[in-house]
């Protein structure tokens, strides 16, 4: 049973980290790597008023209730602000699965979202699930880690739903490549190929291209090299799987080249992966038998 929940921790959304954080809270450019893991940093004002900076966007004021959501890239420039009185409480969320595909490919277009309190009531539920999860992180254990997993699914779902294209915005809603985005990423081993895609919504070559970039932020070439690759390195932390076989299920032929790509993407090559996965999982358990 125990293993058996260290797998479900290891394959569900996570609350990697939450604290009430001191401010201002800054992000800073960098030109070195980031985690490769994609994370969601969510901001909630608990009390008190404060100021939101970000990349070249106007001056953001923010009031008690508000929620940040953001998916940080290298590039940006991000500082939180507030008062003496102003209080927030700063949450780190790992999602997984095909949650993890979504996430990623909305940050394309805007990695950034401000909730207002006065705009939705769904905000009031999850100002509730910041303070049970802090309450939760505090004590550590493991049933308080499953508990904490559909509050973590909850915020993915959260930001997902308010992102600018998933969400179906006016101008996008009835995109005709819209379902075939998500057929991509739901059968990623498919035999995909432009050419073909481009005849089925009959656009030329580089119509398509230029259409599917529009909605993506990405080339299809792009998007399906990215969707193959995650979906791989997920297969590798989470199942016990040959390289050869998870290579076939994401698509590729060749074992070699899915490996070179593995490791050029993430920075290890498809057996560190797995062994790293596996230190963490172990990780996890001896920090609950203490």
């Amino acid at each position: 049973m125990e293993r058996l929940h260290q797998v479900l921790l290891a394959s569900n959304a996570s609350i990697e980290s939450i604290e009430h954080c001191s401010l201002p809270y800054v992000f800073l450019p960098s030109t070195s790597t980031l985690n490769n893991d994609c994370y969601i940093d969510i901001f909630y004002i608990l009390d008190g008023t404060g100021e939101l900076m970000f990349n070249k966007l106007p001056i953001k004021e923010l009031s008690k209730g508000d929620f940040i959501l953001l998916k940080r890239e290298n590039s940006d420039y991000f500082i939180l602000s507030g008062h003496a009185d102003t209080v927030v409480i700063h949450a780190k969320i790992l999602p997984r699965g095909l949650y993890l595909d979504l996430v990623m490919y909305h940050g394309y277009h805007e990695s950034l979202k401000v909730l207002r309190k006065e705009c939705t009531d769904v905000l009031y539920i999850a100002a509730e699930m910041m303070k049970l999860l802090l309450c939760l992180k505090n004590k550590g254990t493991q049933m308080n880690r499953l508990i904490e997993i559909p509050m973590a699914l909850f915020f993915v779902q959260l930001y997902v739903v308010e992102s600018s294209w998933l969400s179906l915005s006016s101008y996008n809603s009835e995109h005709k490549l819209s379902n075939l985005m998500l057929e991509i990423i739901k059968n990623p081993c498919a035999p995909w190929r432009v050419k073909d895609m481009a005849k089925k919504y009959n656009m030329s070559t580089n119509f398509f291209i230029d259409e599917f970039r529009k909605l993506a932020g990405v080339t299809p070439f792009v998007f399906l090299k990215k969707t193959r690759l995650n979906r791989g390195r997920k297969l590798l932390e989470n199942t016990e799987k040959p390289v050869s076989i998870i290579a076939r299920e994401c698509g590729y032929n060749s074992h070699a080249s899915f490996a070179y790509y593995i490791k050029k993407e993430f920075g290890f090559p498809p057996l560190k992966i797995r062994r790293n996965a596996k230190i963490n999982i172990d990780s996890i358990s001896s920090e609950d038998n203490c």
